[in-house]
C-alpha cells in the first residue's frame, strides 16, 4: 500500500528560468528504501518541503498521504529543528505535546538515543555536541514519534563512519517493521544494502539509476605528487598541546604540529572529537578552553588580532551570512577590509553562481549556502584559511570546482587547514592531521614538510 504518492508535480520559483520540477512523479510503499541524487540546488530539500506539505509557494499536481500515515524529518542541518537545551529534552518534546506519561517517557527516550548510539548523559548540553552527534540527536527525535516515513536530508556528510553504521543498522531495523525511508544524497555509492529504489532528479523529473551507476566514493588519502616544500616562518607551530575544555574532560593531546604558506592539512576525526574546537581555537574564538601551547603567524590566537590574514567557515554556513544579497555578502568583508570588489564578481563566475548575485542567501539550498560562505573568504585571499566540513551539500561538479579554487589559492601562498569525517580524495594534501583515540597524529608525504624553517 502507497504511504506517499506524488503525482504530475510542478513547481517553480519566482525567479528561475527553468522549472524546479516538471510532471515529477513518486510512489513510496512501506518497507520501501528510496535514495535520491541530485546536483547542488537542484531541489532535493524542496522535494522534501513538499512531502511534509509545508513547500511556501504555490504548486501543481497532486500529493497523497495515507489516512493516519506518521512523517518524521531530519533536516540537513539539524540545527533549524533544535528547541531545547539538553538531549534528554529534546527528545522527550514531542512525547510531552502527546501527553506521554512521564515514566513511560523515560524508557522511550533511551531507547530512541541507543538505537542511534547516543550513550551519554540525558542532561548533556546540545551546545556541547558535534553536528554530527546532533544529527544523531535529531533522528532519535523523530524515532520516539515511530514514523511511518523517515525522510533524511543528507546523513553521510553529516556523518562520521561510525555514525554512518550505526545509523544503517537503525535504518535496515526500522525497513524491516515497515517503515518507508527516503534518504537525500549526493554521495551514490552510500547505504546501497538498504536501497530498494535509486532517483536522479534532474531537469525536474526523477530518473530511475541502475545499480551500476552508484559506484562507492573513494575515502583514501590523497597526497601531493609535488609537496609544498615549506618556505618562510611557519603559520602555525606547536611544539605539543592538549585540547581541552576548563573543568572538563579533554579533547585530545598533540605533539608538534607544523604548517607552512602554500601547505594544505586535512584534518579527520570522528563525530565531537574536537575539530571544530580546534579551528575555532585556532582563530581565537573559542572560548572555555585551557591554554595552548600554538602560535599562528607567531602569535597567540586571538579573536580580531589578524584581520584578513585569517579565515574560518563554520560548519554551519547560515551563521555566517547575514546581508540581502549573494553578492552583498560577497563584498562585505572585501569592503571592510578596502580589498577590490571585482573580486566578488569574478569569483562568482569562475564557481558559475553569477545567476545567484541577486538572491537571497537566506533562501539557498544548504550547499549553496556553503558555497557562498566560502566563496566569500576565498575573495579576501588569506594567509590561513581554515575551513569546517566544506564540502558538505555539494555534488561532484562544485566540490571539484572548489577543489580548483582551494588549489589555486594554495599556490598563491594561502595555508589551508580543512576539517572533515574522512579524507577528501579529491583534494591532495601535504598533511594529514587525524584525531584517533584521543590524540592528533600529524602526518606527511614527504619527511621535509617537518623541518622547521624560518
Amino acid at each position: 500500500m502507497a504511504l506517499v504518492r506524488l503525482s504530475q508535480i510542478h513547481f517553480n520559483f519566482q525567479t528561475a528560468a527553468q522549472p524546479l520540477f516538471e510532471d515529477l512523479n513518486l510512489t513510496i510503499a512501506a518497507g520501501e528504501c528510496h535514495l535520491i541524487h541530485g546536483y547542488t540546488g537542484c531541489g532535493k530539500s524542496t522535494l522534501l518541503k513538499l512531502l511534509q506539505g509545508i513547500l511556501e509557494r504555490p504548486w501543481e499536481g497532486e500529493r497523497e498521504i495515507a489516512e493516519g500515515a506518521t512523517l518524521g524529518v531530519v533536516m540537513q542541518d539539524p540545527n533549524v529543528q533544535l528547541l531545547r537545551q539538553t538531549l534528554g529534552a529534546e527528545v522527550a518534546f514531542a512525547l510531552e505535546n502527546l501527553g506521554v506519561a512521564s515514566s513511560e517517557m523515560l524508557l522511550q527516550v533511551r531507547s530512541a538515543l541507543r538505537r542511534v548510539g547516543l550513550y551519554i548523559s540525558l542532561d548533556t548540553p546540545i551546545a556541547s555536541l558535534s553536528l554530527g552527534q546532533r544529527y544523531r540527536l535529531m533522528i532519535a527525535a523523530q524515532l520516539v514519534l515511530e514514523p511511518d516515513l523517515l525522510l533524511l536530508d543528507e546523513p553521510w556528510a553529516q556523518l562520521d563512519d561510525q555514525g554512518v553504521a550505526e545509523l544503517s543498522a537503525v535504518l535496515h531495523q526500522l525497513k524491516q517493521q515497515g517503515v518507508a525511508l527516503l534518504i537525500v544524497e549526493h554521495h551514490r555509492g552510500v547505504f546501497k544494502d538498504l536501497v530498494t529504489h535509486r532517483w536522479q532528479l534532474s531537469q525536474g523529473q526523477l530518473q530511475a539509476l541502475a545499480p551500476a551507476e552508484c559506484e562507492a566514493t573513494s575515502e583514501q588519502v590523497s597526497w601531493r605528487e609535488s609537496p609544498a616544500w615549506p618556505q618562510g616562518s611557519a603559520v602555525i607551530d606547536s611544539h605539543g598541546f592538549t585540547l581541552a575544555f576548563r573543568e572538563r574532560q579533554k579533547l585530545f593531546d598533540a605533539d608538534s604540529l607544523l604548517l607552512f604558506p602554500g601547505e594544505i592539512a586535512a584534518l579527520v576525526g570522528d563525530n565531537g572529537c574536537g575539530k571544530s574546537t580546534l579551528l575555532k581555537s585556532l582563530a581565537g574564538i573559542q572560548a572555555d578552553i585551557d591554554p595552548l601551547g600554538i602560535k599562528v603567524f607567531g602569535k597567540k590566537p586571538k579573536l580580531g588580532r589578524f584581520g584578513a590574514d585569517l579565515a574560518l567557515l563554520h560548519q554551519r554556513p547560515s551563521r555566517q551570512l547575514f546581508e540581502n544579497t549573494v553578492i552583498e555578502e560577497m563584498q562585505f568583508s572585501l569592503k571592510r577590509f578596502g580589498l577590490p570588489l571585482e573580486r566578488a564578481i569574478e569569483l562568482l563566475g569562475q564557481l558559475g553562481l553569477t545567476t545567484l548575485a541577486r538572491h537571497s542567501p537566506h533562501t539557498l539550498s544548504y550547499g549553496q549556502q556553503h558555497l557562498i560562505a566560502l566563496a566569500s573568504l576565498a575573495c579576501l585571499r588569506p594567509k590561513l584559511l581554515l575551513l569546517d566540513d566544506p564540502f558538505a551539500g555539494l555534488d561532484e561538479h562544485f566540490t571539484d570546482k572548489i577543489v580548483a579554487l582551494l588549489t589555486e589559492l594554495s599556490r598563491q601562498g594561502t595555508a589551508l587547514v580543512i576539517a572533515s569525517h574522512r579524507p577528501i580524495a579529491a583534494l591532495p594534501v601535504d598533511r594529514l592531521w587525524r584525531v584517533v583515540d584521543g590524540r592528533l597524529e600529524s602526518l606527511s608525504a614527504s619527511p621535509q614538510a617537518y623541518s622547521r624553517v624560518g
